[in-house]
């Protein structure tokens, strides 16, 4: 079960890094869109969702080489920071003129019979990216087998988004 929560963490965090930046601060998800329940979101509310949130969660190269880095080093039996620098020193053409797309929200399949709303699924998705943006090479995987607790909403209206350490829900995705 751990392993499919970071699995879930690592999806987050690849779709967090295809956008890139810094993270900067932007107004919230609209108030009329806040109250949706994921179950009801259509095409439309999904992308204009993600494009509210893509500045509110995106990494820096530096936080995603560092998480990738993290993941990676059992793996691939070389240090975190090693990895890291490598993948710092990576070339960016790949992820340059990436338009915004529906990563930031789990797909319809997941989100059907979701009764969490846009506002809590936002506020545990947030929670997520500081908790990713705070690893560092000296972290332990261990840091990632709950999410954070402002999660805890999402996790119970919607089980198959969110593991939970009671084992339910899938732990395919992690917001």
């Amino acid at each position: 079960m751990k392993r499919t929560i970071h699995l879930g963490a690592l999806v987050t965090v690849l779709s967090l890094a295809a956008c890139g930046g810094e993270g900067a601060d932007s107004a919230p998800t609209d108030t009329a869109m806040s109250s949706k329940q994921l179950k009801d979101l259509t095409a439309d509310d999904v992308r204009s969702t993600c494009e509210s949130l893509e500045a509110r969660v995106k990494l820096s190269k530096e936080d995603a080489c560092e998480y990738l880095g993290l993941m990676a080093a059992p793996a691939l039996g070389k240090p975190c920071g090693t990895l890291k620098d490598e993948c710092i020193s990576a070339s960016d053409e790949s992820a340059q003129g990436q338009a915004v797309d529906g990563d930031c929200l789990p797909p319809d399949t997941q989100r059907a019979g979701c009764t969490a709303t846009l506002a809590e699924y936002e506020v545990c998705l947030l929670a997520q990216t500081q908790m990713i943006r705070a690893l560092t090479c000296d972290s332990t995987l261990t840091s990632l087998d709950t999410a954070p607790p402002d999660c805890d909403t999402v996790a119970r209206k919607c089980p198959q988004i969110i593991a939970t350490d009671d084992g339910e829900g899938q732990g395919t995705e992690s917001p």
